[in-house]
């Protein structure tokens, strides 16, 4: 990264720049100045992207509360809470001090908010007479967890979080069947912990002879700055000496086939010009997907996009909830055949199958007709 310019207000009339900094001076300042037609240019084509070029020059972006820019906002959001234009014009001198902590000559440095926060200060301090010394942090070998700290009780709380990537084609076919997850943890531990944990790998298992049978293959793997890779290269145990407080440990996939936890059929008929009706039929197999209980009630919500023209609409279910919102997860509460009929709004359609709204009985489809 040569020059980074953070942010940019997108908001009409006039679009400014409102803290940049050039970490090499080898790009032009006036580059900028290109960003933001080109950004507009994409949008209107339906071709945006996070990283826009103009000439040899690559524009890294993202939009956070009407603001574009090209820094992830966690860090800004630990200081300032809410990262609008306002508070970036308010607290200018310590983003510029973030700006020169965060990237040295152009590379990543310390990206650590906690860490930050030790020797970038919002509140008043005594100075201290005698050379400036830098914190422990930045100098030793643990950067990201600081030295003494104590707890009454020592806790980890580890979760596990997965998310099941599934693409079917037109005819029922499985395209790709993927499962995302991460492992993130919370810590409260005094001193310098140092924490192992093992995964039933399948390397470690092929490497040690061990059965197979309920081995994984991890894909994509990537870990937090305190993990040893080395160690986890040699026999596959996940070494670290954690942060203090919240982190993510590590994020994987694993492309394997899964069985669907739900299964999503849809017709669609066109009977004139002005009429289409949709039917759209979902099923479940009790205690056969990932080995979810029957009697547990799975809170589905399916988003159906509607023509643009959409006039009006009629929609039968034997049990279950629907509504209309304007977009995908900007409704509220689900009340139970709740109709909202704003124009151009895609219909949200939530399901729950075994749940407050309903009762799923076993494998048999539920159907969702709509004119």
């Amino acid at each position: 990264l040569s020059a980074v310019k953070a942010p940019v207000c997108p908001l009409p009339p006039r679009p400014q720049v409102l803290i940049c900094r050039n970490y090499r001076g080898d790009v032009d300042m006036s580059e900028v100045e290109h960003f933001m037609p080109i950004l507009m240019e994409k949008e209107e084509e339906g071709m945006l992207s996070p990283i826009l070029a103009h000439g040899g020059v690559r524009f890294m972006w993202i939009k956070h509360n009407n603001l574009v820019r090209p820094l992830h906002p966690v860090v800004f959001s630990e200081y300032f809470k809410e990262l609008e234009e306002e508070s970036i014009r308010d607290n200018f001198v310590i983003i510029y001090e973030l700006l020169d902590e965060l990237m040295d000559f152009g590379y990543p440095q310390t990206t650590d908010s906690k860490i930050l926060q030790e020797y970038i200060t919002q509140e008043g301090h005594k100075l201290e007479t005698g050379a400036p010394r830098p914190p422990a942090t930045v100098t030793n070998a643990v950067s990201w967890r600081s030295e003494g700290i104590k707890y009454r009780k020592n806790e980890v709380f580890l979760d596990v979080i997965e998310s099941v990537n599934l693409l079917v084609s037109a005819n029922g076919n499985v395209l790709r069947s993927e499962i995302v997850g991460s492992i993130k943890m919370r810590v409260f531990l005094s001193g310098m912990p140092e924490l192992r944990l093992g995964l039933n790998d399948k390397v470690l298992f092929d490497n040690t002879g061990r059965g197979k049978s309920k081995s994984v293959e991890l894909e994509d793997v990537k870990f937090h700055q305190c993990v040893r890779l080395s160690r986890f290269e040699n026999d596959r145990t996940i070494s670290f000496i954690p942060p203090d407080g919240e982190f993510e440990l590590m994020s994987y996939r694993l492309n394997t086939h899964v069985k669907p936890l739900i299964w999503i059929e849809s017709v669609i008929e066109k009977h004139s010009h002005s009429r289409i009706e949709y039917m759209i039929k979902v099923s479940r197999e009790p205690g056969r997907a990932s080995g979810v209980p029957p009697t547990e009630g799975l809170p589905v919500a399916l988003a159906h996009p509607w023509p643009r023209a959409l006039a009006s609409m009629r929609a039968g279910i034997s049990w279950g909830c629907h509504l209309f919102c304007l977009s995908v997860g900007s409704a509220g509460g689900v009340a139970r055949h709740r109709k909202e009929t704003p124009p151009r709004a895609p219909l949200r359609w939530c399901h729950f199958l075994g749940g407050a709204c309903g009762q799923a009985q076993g494998g048999s489809p539920e159907r969702l007709p709509a004119r």
